[in-house]
């Protein structure tokens, strides 16, 4: 039997956490092996360089791309360059990325260009408020495999043209493995706060949307753990901002990386979560972890019902903020699906006929002849 070599790209915490499972599953099934590629901030000091915590645990990484510094666009340029030399190192039989950050697009631009066979999990998802939403929209156009996470972002694939029986909904990996969630609190008598804030690159000051979370949680009083920024344009301001806010504030802490098993811990023990990382969109209703989304960053993706979101407006911030606490943990299904994801993405890459690579371009409406 013939092992399908998939070469998996991670640029940051963000997607290894949901790909961490997918390559544990490949692992496990005789079909599938996994040659990981790490870029973006795994191999950015600034940002934590955690690609030695995936190696940290037992996994073997293939290559490194290293992206320097720089406007975003020059970054993309190297990870194009970087990712296209390890496509043709490796030898895959196909690949995978996740979501929609520039270092994904960059990557699906070399894979294609290389003539590799393409698989994208998180498709068909709406965030209005970040440019990430136009680089999903192009990935989805060079993939030939769409592994969704719920079933209305299969119906948008579909409605784009892409064809049905390449458009599988698995749930979202970053799912799997979730245990049930404990009672909040982090060892003391008072709840903490969890929370990250990313720029929204389509608009707002990043300082001035720190300052007024800030002003926002200094109002609720609770002690906080915040999380940093990714690398999108305006993320280290905001963690200058919040790490000096960190610094005047005994019961704050700053921390750059969480990693995957302490950013689980924290969301199974926190009183609530504020910000705007997916997340808190995705993840954190099957800890039970009631989330206030704050601005335009998440605007359009499928939310569960622990969700409030709220504009830029520290009053109102805090507010929600308090009735989360108040409100203890949250209990429902999460709409992006039953921690089942990984097995369902093994199948697909497993058993998807590699040598098809047609795309139709066009909804099935508006096809000539």
């Amino acid at each position: 039997m013939n092992v399908r070599r998939i070469m998996v790209v991670t640029g940051s915490r963000a997607d290894w956490g949901p790909l961490r499972p997918v390559v544990r599953a490949m692992s496990s099934d005789v079909r599938t092996e996994s040659l990981i590629v790490v870029t973006g901030a795994h191999c950015d000091p600034r940002l934590g360089a955690t690609a030695s915590e995936i190696e940290a645990e037992g996994v073997e990484i293939a290559r490194r791309v290293p992206l320097g510094d720089g406007p975003m666009s020059d970054q993309m340029a190297r990870d194009t360059q970087g990712v296209g030399e390890a496509f043709r190192e490796l030898t895959p039989d196909a690949a995978l990325v996740l979501g929609d950050r520039y270092e994904a697009l960059a990557a699906a631009t070399a894979i294609v260009a290389e003539g590799g066979f393409l698989a994208h999990l998180h498709g068909g998802e709406i965030t209005t408020g970040a440019i990430d939403n136009q680089f999903r929209y192009a990935i989805t156009a060079l993939a030939h495999l769409h592994l969704v996470a719920t079933k209305g972002a299969r119906t948008r694939l579909v409605a784009m043209g892409e064809r049905p029986e390449r458009v599988i909904v698995t749930g979202a990996p970053g799912l799997d493995g979730v245990v049930a969630p404990l009672a909040a609190g982090h060892g003391s008598s008072e709840p903490f706060v969890l929370v990250t804030l990313h720029s929204e690159t389509l608009g707002g000051d990043p300082e001035e949307q720190a300052r007024t979370l800030i002003e926002a949680l200094d109002r609720v009083g609770r002690p906080c753990v915040i999380t940093g920024a990714n690398a999108d344009p305006g993320g280290e301001t905001i963690n200058t901002v919040l790490r000096d806010a960190c610094e005047q504030r005994e019961n704050w802490t700053f921390e750059m990386n969480l990693g995957a098993t302490r950013y689980r811990e924290a969301m199974t023990r926190a009183a609530c979560m504020v910000g705007n990382s997916s997340s808190g969109i995705i993840e954190a209703a099957s800890f039970g972890l009631r989330v206030v989304n704050i601005g335009s960053r998440q605007d359009g993706r499928e939310r569960s019902g622990n969700v409030a979101d709220v504009a830029w407006d520290a009053e109102a911030i805090a507010t929600e903020t308090r009735r989360a606490i108040d409100a203890g943990r949250w209990s429902g299904d999460n709409v992006y699906g039953d921690g089942r994801a990984s097995e369902r993405i093994v199948e697909a890459l497993a058993t998807v006929d590699l040598t098809d690579r047609t795309k139709p371009f066009s909804p099935p409406s508006t096809r000539l002849g």
